[in-house]
């Protein structure tokens, strides 16, 4: 006679239910497993893309550099000469590409990218500042007062009272903290000329006479195989006034702005803001912005994305 077992039979709800739960836990430690692959192959994908895009990036550095020592006009620095761009292609099918115009810009128009042209944050006087986009009397004393003046960068000035993210836009192009405070006539820009002190009537014809005035080389400037090509510009700042006279009517008050403002001008451009563009093995790779003063080799910022 079979006894009744005193066990209780499992049941196989239970069986299937742990079963489950076990392919749950498995299915997220799998998704788990697999998005930490996916992250180490993009990071290791990246890391990848930086370090052979590094080495092409300091090409073009050292290549900027020696063009800016081997510079034909040394004593002059005009639109043409910072417009033009370079790609150079090297084994393995590597290049870098560099260029100082703003890729940003439109076609018909760009946009030079020289720090010599733009307002030092760290020297400007309240006027200048108050009359940037966006800027007013107070928030310029704001920056002037600053206990974190000098600035390092220019996006530090956002850390000054009264300056929103939606200012600091309308005039972020238009500042640097480098430099001993002159801008470059030759690649000044019409709303720092205006920022300067000029009317718009004046910042119009200083830009239209600069890109119509033809450079003639002097006698003390070296001779080059090939020779230069011809530019135009403002070689020096001796005879502007005169030559703005002859180019076209100039205004008692317009002459009186232009005088004071000659002190604030220069026709070099002692920092430089230059773009590459690298692409190792053939694919495109980091981008960077790097700014320089080459008559010391130094490199003041390096900026990768």
């Amino acid at each position: 006679m079979n006894q009744p077992s005193i066990y209780r039979q499992p049941k196989q709800g239970s069986i299937l239910v742990v079963c489950l739960w076990t392919i749950m836990i498995l299915g997220i430690l799998g998704l788990g497993i697999t998005g930490l692959v996916f992250q180490e192959i993009r990071f290791s994908k990246a890391y990848s893309r930086l370090i052979t895009s590094l080495p092409l990036a300091q090409g073009a550095l050292k290549t900027v550099f020696y063009l800016r020592e081997k510079d034909a006009t040394p004593t002059y620095d005009t639109w043409d000469e910072l417009s033009k761009e370079e790609k150079v292609s090297l084994c393995a099918n590597n290049s870098y590409r560099y260029f100082f115009v703003d890729k940003n810009g439109s076609k018909d128009n760009p946009e030079i990218i020289d720090e010599s042209s733009l307002i030092n944050l760290n020297l400007a006087s309240v006027e200048v500042l108050a009359r940037l986009p966006g800027m007013d009397e107070d928030l310029a004393e704001a920056i002037i007062t600053s206990n974190l003046r000098p600035f390092s960068t220019i996006n530090e000035v956002l850390l000054v009272e009264g300056i929103t993210k939606e200012i600091f836009l309308q005039f972020k192009d238009l500042v640097t903290v480098y430099g001993l405070g002159k801008v470059n006539i030759n690649t000044v820009s019409k709303p720092v000329l205006v920022a300067l002190g000029l009317d718009a009537e004046v910042a119009d014809l200083l830009i239209r006479f600069r890109r119509e005035n033809k450079i003639t080389p002097l006698d003390t400037e070296p001779i080059t195989d090939p020779p230069v090509t011809p530019t135009y510009g403002i070689s020096n700042l001796g005879g502007l006034l005169n030559d703005l006279r002859k180019y076209d009517d100039l205004g008692l008050r317009q002459e009186q702005d232009l005088l004071m403002l000659l002190p604030v001008f220069e026709v070099k451009s002692e920092y430089s803001r230059f773009n590459v563009i690298t692409t190792p093995g053939g694919q495109e790779g980091m981008h960077y912005s790097i700014i320089i003063h080459p008559p010391t080799k130094k490199v003041l910022s390096w900026t990768e994305y």
